[in-house]
């Protein structure tokens, strides 16, 4: 009887050691679940906020005839261009979402090759000239009324040049050259909110040396200005300076690439390098930074938290987000078109593109119209 249980019991032991051993040899199978959720989706969103969710082909606007200047409002660009009837006659158009067909806003008086269209979209500032006087105008968007903001006096050997706004639409500044003394040359700044000006004296600077822009900050104590340098074989230079009592205090001096200078604050600015490095200068402890390099043109966005570029020997345009110094995620959202004149709207959401065609990429842009630049708004989700 023992004999009978014992050998039961090994038989039992070698089925269960034979049912493991399949069990553990037995290909196993495993179930991934993608959740569909919205936190999924925004975990997507927060590795690429740059993507392109439409691309708008605007209006053909012959460009010998005038330009759009910017954005006027989050869905609406205004442009100015000449009347094809009156060729000497300027006429304002918008153009608002969905950008399928501009219209005539109004008729102006201004000089088209000088007047600036304010950060927030709601005047033109011009300056117009006689012999003896020169008057800043400024043009309401919103109710077309023209109003002149100040007149000055002039001599027969001062000019004015390089009229420009304040990112925060609050200052508008134009230099007045002398021909004769240059060390008279001035800045002088508008203040829209208390409605009167300032000048300074640009002190620190050479006689051949010739001006040609520059851009006051959001608090008004201090600019940029860019020029041919005298003592450097007339190589592009900006210059930022302090404005205190009357005159322009000298801070920094670097030679430049031929492009634009951004305010980021009060106290750093951007700037393209002669190399293509795109820098920041932070004056409060004197730091160069790279933020950068190979690049050709960029636009920052009015936060300074995104930025579209262009890189030295591409067609492509870029998009990132800017975190620091740094730029982040680098999404090229265009190709064929070399752009000229790139602007972001106030909520950057989208960016307005114009530029020649390129021929280095295979998606060229075709255009019937030689004189057509190709004009598009990248709208992003």
């Amino acid at each position: 009887m023992a004999r009978t249980h014992s050998g039961w019991f090994l038989g039992m032991m070698v089925l269960m050691i034979l049912v493991l051993t399949s069990c553990g040899t037995r290909p196993q199978n495993e179930t991934i679940i993608i959740s569909g959720s919205e936190e999924s989706e925004q975990t997507h969103e927060d590795l690429s906020p740059v993507q392109v969710r439409k691309i708008y082909r605007l209006p053909k606007e012959n460009v010998d005839k005038g330009y759009w200047l910017g954005w006027s409002s989050t869905k609406s660009m205004i442009g100015a261009f000449n009347s094809a009837l009156d060729p000497e006659h300027l006429q304002l158009k918008g153009l608002v979402y969905p950008f399928e067909q501009s219209g005539i806003i109004s008729e102006i008086d201004m000089d088209s090759t000088r007047m600036m269209l304010s950060p927030d979209g709601t005047h033109l500032a011009d300056v117009s000239t006689t012999r003896t006087t020169a008057t800043l105008k400024l043009f309401s968007i919103q109710n077309s009324k023209e109003t002149q903001a100040e007149t000055l006096n002039l001599t027969s050997q001062n000019y004015l040049q390089s009229l420009s706004w304040s990112d925060n639409s609050e200052y508008i500044s134009y230099l007045i050259v002398d021909a004769v003394h240059p060390e008279k040359n001035m800045l002088r700044i508008y203040d829209l909110k208390t409605r009167k000006s300032a000048s300074y004296v640009l002190n620190g600077f050479n006689d051949d040396d010739t001006l040609i822009g520059f851009q006051v900050s959001n608090d008004g104590q201090n600019a940029l200005i860019k020029l041919f340098d005298s003592t450097q074989s007339s190589r592009t230079t900006v210059v930022l300076g302090k404005l205190i009592d009357g005159q322009l205090q000298i801070k920094y001096k670097r030679q430049i690439a031929d492009k634009q200078m951004t305010w980021i604050g009060d106290d750093q600015f951007a700037f393209l390098g002669r190399d293509g490095t795109l820098y920041e200068y932070d004056q409060r402890n004197g730091e160069l930074s790279v933020i950068m390099e190979r690049v050709s043109a960029y636009e920052l966005s009015s936060d300074k938290k995104f930025i579209a570029y262009t890189l030295q020997d591409e067609d492509a345009v870029y998009v990132g987000k800017m975190q620091g110094r740094n730029v982040l995620y680098n999404e090229p959202v265009y190709h064929g078109v070399l752009p000229l004149n790139m602007k972001w709207s106030p909520d950057n959401n989208r960016l307005f593109i114009q530029g020649p065609k390129a021929f280095t990429s295979p998606n060229v842009i075709q255009s019937d119209d030689p004189t057509e630049e190709p004009a598009f708004i990248i709208e992003f989700e």
